[in-house]
């Protein structure tokens, strides 16, 4: 007979494939209930509708299964607001320094920061993210992208994001894509409208994304910044000086003599 030690930490190897941690670890499992080798038990997720949850019965599934598990009668149910703001907490705790600081921009963090600019646009700076980007995930990488261009978001199109990201309270859950952590100021606007904010609203969304997006761990993250030498430029500099640039620039001699300008 199975017991609920055993079936905890079998569980310990199933984890929510947005947050990329153990259900155990975040809670998850509750009202654990054997009869022989029949397993019911019920897994509660971060928000109602979570648009993985046939992936995390599939995998509890298989857990139970290998253990010996005959059947498996999983149910869901979702966090209480007290519970997500809890979990919420948690991951801002490792997320951010006792300043408010994102932790990932401390020296130590380990995060290489690659910031692909230009001096104008439509010259590839975009192209030139997702493909690098996905051709360090594909080197086993763990990677990100931050589409730092405001008002010129092309991302998630590039990369072929569909779906929104999940929010948990005020936390965001980045996509993911072609194996790539994608978060973009597309995610945040209805029908391609366009926005129309100026410098301090800049200021505040590009720590936003820094700030209270769960990145998890990261190699690197990649930075698509607007052309030129503008505000997101200037507030990208002060806030990674750390960051090491990518200049892209066609062959013509009046776009590389700009390009020279924005590095």
């Amino acid at each position: 007979m199975l017991t609920n030690k055993q079936v905890m930490n079998a569980l310990k190897h199933v984890e929510d494939p947005e947050l990329h941690k153990s259900i155990v670890e975040l809670n998850m499992v509750r009202n654990i209930k054997i009869e022989d080798k029949n397993v019911e038990l019920e897994v509660v997720l971060t928000i109602q509708g979570c648009p993985l949850k046939a992936r995390i019965k599939e995998d509890v599934e298989n857990a139970l299964k290998e253990i010996g598990a005959s059947s498996v009668s999983l149910t869901f149910g979702s966090m209480t607001p007290e519970e997500r703001a809890t979990l919420t907490k948690t991951l801002k705790k490792n997320a951010t320094t006792e300043t408010g600081m994102p932790a990932m921009l401390r020296p130590d963090s380990g995060v290489q920061f690659i910031a692909v600019t230009s001096g104008k646009g439509g010259v590839g700076k975009s192209t030139v993210t997702v493909n690098l980007a996905t051709a360090l995930a594909r080197m086993g990488k763990k990677v990100g992208i931050l589409d730092a261009d405001i008002y010129g978001f092309s991302i998630p199109a590039m990369m072929e994001v569909k779906q929104k990201p999940t929010m948990i309270d005020k936390t965001v859950i980045p996509v993911v894509s072609h194996g790539v952590k994608v978060m973009s100021m597309g995610f945040f606007t209805d029908n391609n409208n366009p926005v129309m904010w100026r410098g301090p609203m800049l200021n505040k969304w590009i720590q936003n994304f820094l700030a209270n997006t769960h990145w998890g761990e990261l190699d690197y993250l990649l930075l698509d910044l607007p052309p030129g030498t503008g505000d997101v430029a200037i507030d990208v500099a002060a806030m990674i000086p750390q960051a090491r640039e990518i200049i892209v620039t066609t062959p013509h001699s009046v776009a590389s003599f700009v390009a020279s300008r924005a590095g």
